[in-house]
C-alpha cells in the first residue's frame, strides 16, 4: 500500500444566507453580521450589488472566519506618513485583487497589512487563489515575508495568505521559485524558542510548510533538509492543541517521502508524541492526522525495531473502537503497515489487533473492512496469529469472504486462508 496522500486544509467555508429588504434595514443586517468591518465598506458593496443582500453576503461569508480572529489584534504601526497612507484602504476585503497586490508593495505598513490580510482571506478560494496568482501576488508576499522580521502581525498575516496559496498544487512550484522555502523555516526557527507566545504564527507556519510539501517529493524533501523538521517536532509537543495538530499534519505530509520516514522517526520524541495524542487527545483531527502520520513512517522498513519498542502499536489497537469511521480506516492502514514486518506480527497479536480488526470486518465501510483484512493476512504468517485466528472460530468468515467480495478482498481472505492451511486440523480445501 502506497502513503496516505492528504492535503492539509484548515478553513472551512461559513454557511450563507439572508433575504432581500430595504437598504437601511440591509445595512443594519450586515453591520451586525460582520461587526468587524466599516459600515461604509458595507454599504459600498451593497449599492454595487444594487442593494442585493444576498449577494453581499455570500461576498463577504468566506472571509468572516479569519475577519474574526484578528478583530481584537491591532495592526502595527505606520511607518512613515505618505500620500498611500492617506489613501490605504478602510477594510481588509477589496473585490480588486490587482489594487490588493498593490498596496501589498506600497512603503505604509499599515496598507501592507490590510493587504496581506485581505489576500490571506481571499486565498481561502480556489478562484481567488487563481486570481491572486495571475495579479503577481506571490512575489511581493514572499517579500513581506523577508522583510517584515520586525513586524510579527504582517508576517503572520503573510504566513497565513502563503499558507492558503499552497492548498493550489501548481502553486507550490511558484512559491517555491520566489524563495519562500528558506525564510519560512528561519521564521519558524525564531517561533520555535521556548517562551515565544505567538501560537497563531506556529500554526500558520507548520500549515505552510504542510501544504508546500503536499504530494510533492521535491518540497518534501525540500522542506526536511533545510531544517523543517526541528520547528515542527518542537511545536508537535507544544500546549496549544492547534498547533500541535497543524505540526503533526505537517509532519504526516512529510513523512510520504521515504528517507524522511527514517529522520522523522530518529528524532528524538516523536514516537512519543504520537503515542501520547493517540492516548490521551479527544479531538478527532488530531487524532486523525497521529494515525495517518503512523501510517506513513511505518512504511519504511528501517523503522521497525523503533516502532516496536514505542507503544504506538498498543496506542492504535486501544483506540479504534471509539474512534470515527475515517480514525478507524487510518488506524486499520497503519496496522496493516505495522504487521508487514514480522518482528511486530506476534506483538501486535499480543496487543489484541485481531479481535479489533474481526469487528471491522464485521461493521465497517468498504475502505475499513479491506484494511483490516490486509491486516489480518498479514499477521495470518504468524503462528500465534493463526492460532488465534482459528482459535476465534473466524474459518467461516474469511471462506465467505473469498467467495462473496470484491477481488482484493477475495485475494486478502484467500492468502489468510492459506496461511491458515498450515494450522492442525484445518482443511486446505475451501473451495
Amino acid at each position: 500500500m502506497g502513503a496516505i496522500l492528504e492535503k492539509v486544509r484548515r478553513f472551512a467555508p461559513f454557511g450563507a444566507g439572508g433575504s432581500g429588504g430595504g437598504s437601511t434595514d440591509s445595512l443594519k443586517q450586515l453591520t451586525d453580521m460582520f461587526p468587524m468591518l466599516e459600515v461604509e465598506t458595507l454599504q459600498s458593496v451593497l449599492e454595487e450589488n444594487d442593494g442585493d443582500l444576498e449577494k453581499t453576503i455570500e461576498m463577504f461569508m468566506p472571509m468572516c472566519t479569519a475577519a474574526t480572529r484578528e478583530e481584537h489584534q491591532k495592526r502595527p504601526p505606520s511607518s512613515k506618513a505618505s500620500k498611500e497612507a492617506q489613501d490605504r484602504p478602510q477594510s481588509s476585503y477589496s473585490r480588486d485583487v490587482k489594487e490588493l497586490v498593490q498596496w501589498a508593495q506600497s512603503a505604509d505598513v499599515d496598507v501592507q497589512f490590510q493587504a496581506a490580510r485581505a489576500l490571506a482571506d481571499l486565498a481561502m478560494s480556489e478562484d481567488q487563489r487563481q486570481r491572486i496568482v495571475r495579479a503577481g501576488g506571490i512575489s511581493p508576499l514572499v517579500k513581506l515575508l523577508v522583510d517584515g522580521e520586525e513586524r510579527p502581525e504582517l508576517q503572520r498575516c503573510v504566513v497565513s495568505a502563503i499558507a492558503n496559496l499552497a492548498l493550489s498544487e501548481q502553486n507550490q512550484v511558484l512559491l517555491a521559485e520566489e524563495g519562500v522555502v528558506a525564510p519560512l523555516i528561519s521564521l519558524a526557527k525564531k517561533a520555535m524558542v521556548e517562551g515565544y507566545q505567538d501560537t497563531e504564527m506556529q500554526q500558520n507556519l507548520a500549515r505552510s510548510l504542510a501544504n508546500l510539501a503536499y504530494c510533492n517529493e521535491e518540497m518534501e524533501a525540500r522542506v526536511v533538509e533545510e531544517g523543517g523538521l526541528e520547528p515542527l517536532i518542537a511545536w508537535s509537543r507544544s500546549n496549544d492543541e492547534e498547533a500541535r495538530l497543524e505540526a503533526v499534519a505537517a509532519l504526516a505530509n512529510l513523512a510520504r517521502n521515504v528517507k524522511n520516514q527514517r529522520k522523522i522517526v530518529q528524532r528524538e520524541g516523536v514516537l512519543k508524541v504520537l503515542r501520547e495524542a493517540l492516548k490521551r487527545s479527544e479531538e478527532e483531527e488530531l487524532l486523525r492526522q497521529t494515525a495517518r502520520c503512523i501510517a506513513n513512517i511505518s512504511l519504511n522498513e528501517e523503522n521497525q525495531v523503533d516502532l516496536k519498542e514505542s507503544g504506538v502499536s498498543a496506542a492504535l489497537v486501544e483506540a479504534i473502537p471509539k474512534a470515527s469511521p475515517e480514525m478507524q480506516r487510518l488506524s486499520a492502514m497503519a496496522l496493516a503497515n505495522l504487521a508487514a514486518f514480522e518482528s511486530l506480527q506476534a506483538q501486535l497479536t499480543h496487543e489484541g489487533a485481531l479481535p479489533v480488526m474481526f469487528e471491522l470486518l464485521q461493521g465497517g465501510s468498504e475502505d475499513i473492512e479491506l484494511q483490516a483484512a490486509r491486516c489480518v493476512a498479514l499477521l495470518s504468517q504468524n503462528e500465534l496469529a493463526k492460532a488465534e485466528i482459528v482459535r476465534q472460530g473466524r474459518l467461516p468468515h474469511f471462506i465467505q469472504l473469498a467467495r462473496t467480495r470484491t477481488a482484493d478482498m477475495q485475494i486478502l481472505a484467500a492468502t489468510t486462508l492459506a496461511n491458515l492451511s498450515t494450522v492442525k486440523g484445518v482443511s486446505a480445501s475451501w473451495s
